[in-house]
């Protein structure tokens, strides 16, 4: 029966959602959790998708448009993400780093093509917005359902209903409070990911504050961003000037 339900593209994509944010949790490994973080924000395009393909309204509007409209529509829309993407995508690299987006150059070629739909979707305000409308539900579910007992319908399909409708509330909670906790970490995911992915651990500054720096990025010229996890001053990303005399 459970294998049944997961053959749904709904519920099979939801539980893939939920493996993804388990791996992430368990393992804590900055790949899976970037991967997690995609996931969730192309979910809403998933279900989207999927509503326009398998239902009954999603098929009566796609029966009113032909192919060159479809085209044409997704030529705009892909134009318009594409430079929303590369803005979005920028400012968030210079609002960490405080450099150039174009020094981290796989990291901004990451975020603009995977996490700009977790930008546009869960900004702060959306997901402030969709606390609010939860608790709401919530609280009014919540009054009605006595109501519903002197209803003339059986208490079987009440108690149902109910079960149905907690479920819903309580799978809209977790995916909130997921998506709340990976919109207020994203910064330190991105800086570990830019880490991995675009400082480099050798260089030839001769400089001493090297001692303290594990990794740089170069910036042009004679600058770098030293990256010093043991920094007394708080700031792990540092801009240095770099001494080139370091010989190989």
């Amino acid at each position: 029966m459970q294998l049944r339900k997961l053959k749904n593209p709904y519920v099979f994509t939801f539980a893939m959602w939920c493996l993804l944010l388990i791996l992430a949790a368990a393992t804590s490994n900055s790949i899976v959790a970037a991967v997690a973080v995609f996931f969730t924000g192309v979910l809403p395009f998933i279900f989207i998708t999927l509503w326009l393909s398998l239902s009954e309204t999603g098929t009566s509007i796609r029966s009113h448009f032909k192919r060159w409209h479809f085209t044409l529509i997704f030529t705009w829309i892909l134009f318009a993400y594409t430079i929303y993407a590369r803005k979005w995508a920028a400012s968030l690299i210079n609002e960490i780093f405080h450099i150039d987006a174009s020094s981290l150059g796989i990291t901004y070629t990451l975020l603009a093509a995977l996490y700009t739909p977790f930008g546009i979707f869960y900004q702060e305000a959306v997901v402030s917005a969709l606390w609010n409308a939860i608790i709401l539900i919530a609280v009014v579910w919540g009054g009605l359902f006595p109501f519903m007992l002197f209803l003339p319908i059986k208490l079987g399909k009440v108690a149902r209903f109910f079960g149905v409708s907690i479920l819903v509330i309580l799978l809209s909670s977790v995916f909130i409070a997921t998506i709340a906790n990976l919109s207020l970490n994203k910064k330190n995911l991105i800086s570990e990911f830019a880490i991995w992915a675009d400082f480099n651990s050798s260089n030839l500054c001769s400089d001493d504050w090297t001692k303290n720096a594990q990794s740089v990025v170069f910036l042009g010229g004679d600058r770098v961003l030293a990256y010093k996890p043991a920094n007394p001053t708080g700031s792990r990303f540092v801009p240095e000037t770099c001494n080139y005399s370091k010989t190989l």
